[in-house]
């Protein structure tokens, strides 16, 4: 009798409800592995990204400069990069006479400029006296961005922000320049042409270069992304560039139509063109 009173008021067993819980924890992390990216993988850039836009040199020549309120002050002549450490220096501003600044261009570091995340503008928050002290120079005279004269003129008029400091290796171009411009392989054999570049305004970054290839690359006549630092760019501004990335790396797979350009700043787009330059970074070192 007393065996079984105590077999009857023994305390319930939670092991199993225990063991129940421990299991269906397990498999909620496993399932959260497996739908989460590898640490490290390129599709951890995206909240990086979230913070800045591209935009294609193309569309930038030629677009509006305007004020905080909304009134049109010039447009963008050119940009200066530095093709070796990937930088934008200065966007160079066309005002077409407006307050009798003439035919004149000024150079204007990318840094005083402010930038919207939705669009690609660029607001100049400057007062017209101001504008109108700014040091300019003419079309066919266009300055030594290294000279310590015209940087300090750019100190003076800007702040101490507007010197260029370039590092050893700089090598300063306009970007229209690089526009169209013949690529040889390393054997000096036509190769191809660049079509575009792609910047970051916000970050003054020269994200890459966007190639069209000659047919004999077996690329299908598409456009491919190229880092920068996969070209070389001869000291003469007339010499063709030189493609330094392995042949082998280039996948028509990865490039896109010619008339069929995709949105630059498209999330997946973005996710892909990264992981390509990474790829091709690499096996360019």
């Amino acid at each position: 009798m007393h065996d079984t009173f105590q077999r009857a008021h023994r305390r319930p067993s939670y092991r199993p409800l225990w063991i129940a819980t421990l299991l269906g924890l397990a498999a909620l992390t496993a399932q959260a592995q497996s739908t989460s990216p590898p640490s490290g993988t390129p599709t951890n850039r995206p909240a990086a990204q979230a913070t800045s836009r591209d935009a294609r040199v193309s569309q930038l020549i030629g677009k509006d400069v305007r004020n905080p309120q909304g009134e049109k002050l010039g447009e963008i002549n050119d940009l200066i990069v530095d093709v070796n450490n990937e930088l934008i220096h200065y966007a160079i501003l066309s005002f077409g006479g407006f307050m009798g600044l003439g035919d004149k261009l000024f150079a204007y570091p990318i840094t005083v400029f402010r930038h919207s995340m939705d669009r690609d503008e660029l607001v100049l928050d400057i007062d017209k006296e101001r504008l109108r002290r700014a040091p300019g120079f003419e079309r066919k005279h266009w300055p030594d961005w290294t000279s310590p004269d015209y940087n300090s003129s750019l100190e003076r008029h800007f702040g101490p922000g507007a010197r260029l400091n370039p590092k050893p290796n700089a090598h300063l171009l306009r970007a229209s320049q690089l526009m169209g411009k013949n690529v040889d392989d390393s054997n000096g054999k036509n190769a191809g042409e660049v079509r575009d570049l792609v910047v970051s305004m916000s970050t003054g970054q020269l994200r890459y270069a966007v190639l069209e290839f000659d047919r004999s690359w077996n690329l299908n006549d598409r456009l491919l992304t190229l880092p920068m630092k996969s070209l070389r760019f001869p000291a003469d501004p007339k010499a063709d560039l030189v493609v330094l990335a392995p042949r082998e790396q280039l996948d028509a797979k990865q490039g896109f139509e010619k008339k069929q350009w995709p949105d630059v700043n498209d999330p997946n787009y973005r996710r892909q063109v990264d992981a390509t330059l990474d790829r091709i970074s690499t096996a360019t070192r």
